[in-house]
């Protein structure tokens, strides 16, 4: 429904009607911040009707040109979304879930508390692969349906601000200076993937989000939203005027388009009870009070941006509109039409809260329990380890038989008055939270088999120390040996001993000496082999001033033959050197030199082949 313009006299009430925003922005945020099962797939029983059961990650969709139900995989897994849907190869996450808010399934609230804010995401992959490639993107919203979002690329050749930086290989995000057009319904996310297939040269285009995406959030993508804190209004009783005015918060340009949503809480612009209230006022003008008007309200500002070619969210407020609960008045506002509702005390027209824990009320706490006070009331709160109201009954948790307990999965558990009690079982030292297992030995391996039939020969057997990271050392052994039973001895073969010395020569240079050897070393025994070889051995008596006759070596082979045609010489000769005659001894006897013939004769050197330059011919010997 349309609203009222400033000038205009507001009706006395406010009716809202529920009507759902243009676009189906930030349903993700509200799904994952309240809770809820993100796997959204509302045609089901059409495919479970049609016998076509779809993968566990994938949903049934409908075929807007043909009317044909099929599966498809949820963003981020491949497959035909029936047998197969593959997981991604990756994850991106928030590096450091605490500096959220508000956590998600793929979704980070950040409520804005200095003028710069750091976005950090990791990845973390399901096999070893190379690193992927991180882009940061900027999404404005629309208004729609005249005109379409956009999506930024950040670090981008045409993203040419100064105020965000993208750095760590893409890890991080720094807002260094925070804008209007900052705040959600716009984002900011991080999208991973395996190979950037986006120019860096691409800056801006037109980008909606699909129900598909919003409704299942995948692991490739990971959102950031930021919210302000929000404007304070009231407080009011039912059936006051409550008036809220944009323009004492935000200067609004002549071409700008705003529009109010009433929110139960913030970031449920898709809720069922999210509804537009109105449109293009500046000014919100809201009479007679009731229950359903308290709350959050957001204006949302569309207008032209520098940076994207059509009309998106250029800022945004937050108003809270706050009831006064601590009086009720019937009328006028006097002190006699008013009076403090319990919790408050005053004359009705100033009410101030009743610290109930300090006056120590009759409906006390218990003395274990402590006292919380709170605006217009107060609660008991039992001691940790305990359950219950606080008032009249504090009862110890069993912690060891609801499973809450911390104790290691080797500890036994015991439960306490207001506590517990971890311990170790048996073969286990540790403080309960922590049980290693105490070291010991392993059971002995079996023994080492014999390898011979006879002789000697040890069999081994060992064991481990196990749980070494106790810091404990086993006592004992860690090998054991012992003889291989029934081995007979084995036969012994014989060995000589060494030679004795020679015996003594006679004669100088004719005589013959001798030495000998024994078989006892070891003597054969047990069948063994008697010795191999003679146990004596002759020799020659021989002095260095012995007499020696010269003996011829071997004849060197014949020289080549000169000719091929014709007879020819050859010759070889011999040496007496094979020894050669010292101290008086002999020379050799005949000649050491030696001629003979070789070739054909003339007469036969017709018959052969026709001579080539190589060959000389010879001359006829007498």
């Amino acid at each position: 429904m349309r609203g009222w313009r400033e000038k205009e006299t507001p009706p006395p009430s406010i009716k809202m009607q529920k009507s759902f925003l243009p676009s189906p922005l930030l349903f993700i945020i509200l799904s994952t911040l309240q809770g809820k099962n993100l796997i959204h797939d509302p045609y089901k029983p059409e495919c479970v009707l049609r016998k076509m059961p779809c993968h566990p990650k994938a949903i049934c969709q409908l075929d807007e040109l043909s009317s044909e139900f099929y599966c498809r995989c949820l963003p981020g897994y491949d497959g035909d979304g029936i047998s197969l849907c593959q997981a991604p190869a990756f994850h991106i996450t928030v590096s450091d879930a605490s500096v959220c808010d508000e956590m998600g399934e793929q979704v980070c609230l950040l409520h804005v508390k200095e003028p710069r804010v750091t976005f950090h995401v990791s990845v973390s992959a399901s096999a070893n692969r190379r690193s992927p490639s991180v882009i940061w993107y900027k999404f404005y919203t629309g208004q729609s349906p005249q005109f379409h979002s956009y999506r930024q690329r950040l670090g981008s050749v045409g993203d040419r601000t100064l105020r965000r930086r993208v750095g760590n290989r893409s890890r991080i995000l720094t807002l260094l200076s925070i804008q209007d057009d900052d705040f959600y319904p716009n984002l900011f996310w991080a999208e991973v993937r395996l190979h950037a297939l986006i120019p860096k040269t691409l800056g801006v285009e037109a980008y909606d989000l699909s129900r598909f995406q919003l409704l299942n959030p995948s692991g490739l993508r990971f959102y950031f939203a930021l919210e302000g804190t929000s404007i304070e209004v009231g407080p009011f009783l039912e059936g006051d005027t409550a008036v809220l005015r944009l323009p004492e918060y935000l200067h609004l340009s002549p071409s700008s388009f705003v529009q109010w949503i009433k929110e139960p809480r913030p970031l449920t612009l898709l809720d069922d009870q999210a509804v537009i209230i109105a449109d293009e006022v500046e000014k919100m003008v809201i009479s007679g009070l009731t229950e359903s008007n308290f709350g959050y309200v957001r204006a949302l500002v569309y207008d032209f941006h520098s940076e994207v070619p059509g009309r998106v969210l250029v800022a945004e407020r937050l108003f809270l509109i706050k009831k006064d609960v601590t009086k009720t008045c019937e009328g006028s506002r006097g002190e006699r039409s008013c009076r403090c509702n319990p919790g408050f005390e005053g004359r009705g027209v100033h009410c101030v809260d009743i610290n109930e824990c300090e006056r120590k009320t009759a409906l006390s706490c218990l003395s274990e329990a402590t006292c919380t006070n709170t605006y217009g009331s107060y609660f008991c709160r039992c001691p940790r380890g305990l359950e219950g109201d606080g008032l009249v009954r504090c009862v110890d948790v069993d912690e060891c038989t609801r499973g809450t307990h911390k104790c290691n999965q080797n500890a036994l558990c015991l439960n306490t008055l207001g506590s517990y009690v971890c311990a170790c079982q048996s073969g286990f030292i540790g403080d309960g939270s922590r049980c290693t297992a105490k070291s010991t030995w392993s059971p002995w391996s079996p023994w080492s088999p014999c390898s011979v039939t006879c002789g000697i020969q040890n069999q081994m057997r060992i064991r481990e120390c196990t749980h070494e990271e106790s810091g404990m050392r086993c006592l004992g052994p860690s090998a054991d040996l012992k003889g291989c039973p029934n081995l007979r001895p084995c036969p012994t073969n014989g060995g000589w001993s060494v030679w004795s010395p020679w015996s003594v020569c006679l004669e100088t240079c004719s005589g013959i000496k001798k030495r000998l050897r024994l078989c006892d070393s070891p003597p054969a025994s047990r069948g063994g082999l008697p010795c191999k070889g003679e146990k004596e051995q002759l020799g020659l008596c021989h002095s260095s001033h012995c007499a020696v006759d010269g003996a011829w070596s071997l004849w060197a082979s014949w020289t080549p033959c000169p000719v091929s045609c014709g007879l020819g010489v050859v010759r070889r000769s011999r040496r007496c050197n094979s020894p050669s005659p010292e101290h008086g001894g002999k020379n050799c006897s005949g000649h050491g030199y030696e001629e003979g013939t070789c070739g054909f004769p003339e007469a036969l050197c017709r018959f052969l082949a026709e001579p080539s330059e190589s060959i000389v011919p010879g001359k006829l010997i007498q």
